[in-house]
């Protein structure tokens, strides 16, 4: 006989992957995927790290389909009759269940290497060489600010004894800047999804369609024109983002979860979302019908459950702490926001609103500062939020490529620059992998409290509210004694 319980309300609101602002501009969690007319794509989140079978087979034997299950944390991605929720809900073993939703983040403008020589942005002569190191001498004014003009490269410059896993929108595998270091990985995009025919689900398909998972690698372990702060430290990439950009929740969680089994040491996330823990309502565009659709988490609960997972198995995790400029210890602020930002997808919000991954116990959160060492213009901040800063650019200060971030791109000339959190979050995840070359016995607790000891303390009235602990310094991190 089927267990149940008496009907509980359950939401979870939505993740914003959030990147950077001068590429992807415009984030919306679009109305909930369906898969046919009547149907729904949920997330279904377990008491315990067990899956109730009772409830997979009650899916499928009403005309739904179970799409992933996440044995090791206790998730399940269905598709289903929208019917069927309370009956699912009703069920002992279940704690939440939850639209998943789909999460799109728009392009928007970029700037190409080979636009400098006729941009008038440009104030560094370009160099039509290709000489090792030779944008790195000529650009990368972040990289030398967190490695100390490259004295740390003499110290530590990483290994492949140490892997740090990127989940992003996968890899230019054959970039000349990078393929030493690559160490494979694997698609977790399934087949169709987001109606894209080209997506068919292969697992080595890890191509990068969306121009960020390359750039961000680059920051971690580029060796060749451009440096990143570890040039000799391995990487494996874990592709969530489709062309368009688009991803949900129980993809990153798979992927989180994968590279953990992998063996990586350090995983990169940067990406940043927002949480609600109060009311959701969402209208259905076509019928104009207001749903109540709960206080609960199940999105956020399932990305918390992968992250901790992932500590569980001694696995350092850095993320980015978001490119609104908004203050996000300001709960209430933040719930504001989302009702301003995805009103038009019928959604409305009250309560307090959390930052993920930023808010979730563990993680190492990065905010981004400019060539000036000033918290960037776009970056989110907060008292009690951000744990440490790392270059990220800032375009509105000069509004030159120089104060923007050069790495690595999928593009033809290879090469890109912007700005943005994630372009800082990188940076931090690849000194945590020197570190764990040099001590690879660190917890994911202590590799962290060594970041914050060794950083370069910023002054200002809102400094820990800005920088955490201050700006990461891979030199004195590696020089740092027990």
């Amino acid at each position: 006989m089927k267990k149940r319980r008496t009907l509980k309300k359950i939401y979870s609101l939505l993740i914003i992957f959030f990147m950077i602002e001068i590429m992807f501009t415009g984030n919306s969690v679009q109305a909930i995927e369906k898969k046919s007319e009547n149907q729904i794509n949920l997330i279904v989140l377990f008491n315990d790290n067990n899956i109730d079978t009772d409830v997979e087979n009650f899916v499928s034997e009403s005309g739904g389909k179970v799409v992933n299950k996440l044995a090791d944390i206790g998730g399940m991605e269905i598709y289903c009759d929208v019917e069927l929720i309370p009956k699912i809900q009703d069920y002992a073993t279940v704690k939440s269940i939850a639209p998943n939703h789909k999460i799109n983040i728009k392009k928007g403008k970029a700037i190409d290497f080979k636009q400098l020589k006729s941009n008038k942005m440009s104030l560094n002569k370009v160099d039509d060489t290709s000489n090792d190191g030779d944008l790195y001498n000529l650009y990368q004014w972040d990289i030398k600010r967190v490695t100390s003009n490259g004295k740390s490269f003499d110290l530590c410059s990483g290994n492949h004894d140490v892997v740090i896993g990127i989940v992003d929108s996968g890899i230019k595998k054959n970039h000349p800047d990078l393929e030493k270091n690559f160490m494979g990985g694997e698609n977790f995009v399934s087949k169709n999804f987001d109606d894209d025919e080209t997506e068919t689900g292969d697992p080595k398909d890890i191509e990068d369609r969306f121009d960020h998972g390359t750039y961000v690698a680059g920051d971690i372990a580029a060796n060749g024109r451009v440096k990143g702060v570890a040039p000799n430290i391995g990487f494996k990439s874990y592709r969530v983002f489709d062309s368009q950009g688009n991803t949900n929740a129980s993809i990153v969680s798979q992927a989180i979860i994968k590279a953990t089994n992998d063996g990586v040491n350090v995983i990169n996330l940067s990406m940043t979302g927002y949480d609600l823990k109060g009311k959701c309502y969402w209208t259905d565009p076509k019928t104009g019908v207001k749903h109540n659709v709960g206080d609960d988490m199940a999105e956020y609960e399932l990305y918390k459950r992968a992250i901790k997972y992932a500590i569980k198995h001694n696995v350092t995790v850095v993320t980015a702490a978001g490119n609104d400029g908004i203050n996000c210890s300001n709960t209430k602020k933040l719930t504001e926001f989302l009702n301003k930002q995805n009103g038009k997808d019928g959604f409305t919000y009250s309560g307090l609103t959390y930052v993920v991954p930023a808010d979730i116990k563990g993680v190492i959160n990065v905010s981004a500062t400019g060539a000036g060492d000033k918290i960037a213009s776009y970056s989110n901040y907060g008292n009690k939020f951000i744990d440490v800063a790392a270059p990220g650019g800032d375009s509105a200060v000069g509004q030159t490529v120089n104060d923007l971030c050069l790495s690595t791109a999928a593009n033809d000339t290879g090469y890109m620059f912007q700005e943005g959190t994630s372009i800082a979050a990188p940076k931090v995840s690849a000194i945590a992998g020197l570190i764990l070359c040099k001590e690879p016995s660190l917890t994911p607790k202590e590799v962290a409290k060594r970041i914050y000891k060794t950083s370069d303390k910023l002054s200002g009235n809102k400094s820990s509210e800005y920088y955490g602990a201050g700006l990461a310094n891979a030199y004195k991190a590696l020089n740092s004694k027990k």
